[in-house]
This record gives structure tokens, sequence and C-alpha cells, in this order.
């Protein structure tokens, strides 16, 4: 497997990895409503300290976030490399880092109970959205854990890379298996097949929060009574999910911006180098 930083000298990989560690958490915390910029998002990281005035939970939704990227990276280092119910789970706890022990609310493992969302529906009213039972969570994950391991038994494009991922993006969050945590966990977890297959992260923006999370609500309506989904061979194939494409394409650009910046820094040292 070839990294998308492997040809960079260690210091530069260094600052690359931690500027997207950084770009990918700020990004993925703030879609879920954390309050902390990018800058005080890099000072957190790099500094071990903490800002005054903000949140403690906003804090520990950093550092685990954080933390999750590293065991990413390591799951794509293991050999052999199967992603297993018991990988996410650890990730799910390592995310979920501000969150009290519950029975009712499980960190670590699946859902205990049924979870709901809003959205306003087509006539303009408020409607209700209700996931998959939780009685039907093993069975879905195990399927979207075979799918995620098939995806890591190949090397893709980088347009087959963005569909890869957006296909896991969107099941991961249509079964949606835990009480919380599972936009972080999707767009952690979907990450890895793009990465596998040598490219950075995609990394959604905060800035499209609203498009994203609408394209995503357009897709779960057109799946037919989701609560009672019981095989991912029932989720379609649609416009909605093309769309969803098309967004992951351009949720690269900030990442395959900062690689760019890499690479140009690590070919003028070595053009410097051959000069002396």
């Amino acid at each position: 497997m070839s990294n998308f930083y492997d040809h960079l000298d260690p210091d530069i990989k260094t600052i690359l990895l931690a500027q997207i560690r950084n770009v990918w958490t700020h990004n993925s915390t703030s879609l879920e409503g954390n309050s902390l910029t990018l800058g005080e998002t890099d000072f957190i990281l790099e500094e071990g300290l903490t800002i005054q005035g903000k949140p403690l939970k906003d804090h520990n939704e950093v550092y685990g976030h954080a933390k999750a990227i590293e065991l990413i990276y390591a799951l794509l280092n293991s050999s052999p490399l199967n992603i297993t119910r018991q990988d996410i789970f650890s990730l799910h706890e390592t995310v979920l880092t501000e969150h009290i022990r519950d029975v009712d609310q499980p960190v670590g493992n699946w859902k205990s109970q049924s979870n709901f969302t809003t959205y306003v529906g087509e006539d303009n009213k408020q409607a209700w959205r209700e996931y998959p039972f939780p009685q039907n969570i093993d069975s879905l994950m195990s399927q979207w854990l075979a799918n995620l391991n098939v995806g890591l038994s190949s090397t893709y494009t980088s347009q087959e890379a963005a569909s890869v991922y957006a296909d896991l993006h969107l099941s991961f969050v249509s079964i949606h298996p835990f009480f919380d945590g599972n936009g972080r966990m999707a767009r952690l977890l979907a990450n890895l097949p793009v990465l596998k297959s040598g490219f950075p992260p995609i990394v959604v923006p905060e800035e499209d929060r609203y498009q994203y999370k609408l394209v995503l609500s357009n897709y779960q309506n057109t799946i037919p009574d989701l609560a009672d989904l019981s095989d991912l061979k029932q989720l379609p194939d649609n416009g909605e999910k093309h769309n969803f494409v098309v967004l992951c394409n351009g949720y690269w650009k900030e990442t395959i911006n900062l690689l760019d910046k890499a690479n140009e820094i690590q070919e003028k040292r070595a053009l410097n180098a051959k000069q002396n």
C-alpha cells in the first residue's frame, strides 16, 4: 500500500499530517455544532492547552476526533487489513470521549433504543425520521463491514474512490448504528478505502453544512420504511446518491491543496540539494 505521504521527508510529512488532522477534526466536529475555530483546534492539538471560555465538551470532541484519526491510520497499517466490529467499537469509544457511560446510550456498542431526527418535508412541514430498529443493527452493520472490507481489497482512481466513500458514508448514516457520533464515525470510516488508494482524506467543509445535511436527508427520504431496513440491498441507487458523489469529489479540495503545497516544498528542497 502506498500512502499519500510516503514520498515526503519526515519533517514535511509530520507537518502535512498535522495540518490534515486539524482540518479534518475541525470540520467534522463543527458539522456537529462544535464552537472551536480552526485556529483554536490547531492550538489545542499542538500545544495541549485549553481555550478560555470555550466548553470542555468542545475540547474533548477535538481530542477524541484527533485520536480517532490516529486509529484510522493504524488500522490501515494492520495486517491482515480486515476491519472488525470491535475496531468500530474502539473507534466509537475514542470519538465519544465526552460521554458518561449509560446503559441506554452505550459507547462502544450499537444503540439500544430507537433514534430519530426531524426534517422539513416537501409539504414544507416538520416531519419525523426513524432510523433502523436496534434489533436490525447488528445484521446491517455486518453487511456494511463486509462492503467496507471489499472496498479495502481494491485500489481506486480518484473518481472511483469518491464513489466508494459516498456509498459507505450514505449507508452508514442511514443505518445510524449508534445513539450519537454517527456522522463523525461515517466521515472517518468511509475514508479508509480513500486513504488505502493513496489519496488524502475527503473532508466535508463546515461551510457546506446545510447542503451536506440536505443531500443526506433527501437521500434518506427516498428509502422506503427506513425504520424497517434489514438489508443494505434495499438502499436505492438514485439521483440523490449521485448528487452526494458529486459533492464528495468537491470535498477533496482542501486536503488536496495541503498535499500540493507539501509536494511543492519537497520538490523545492530536492532542487536545492541538486544545485548545492
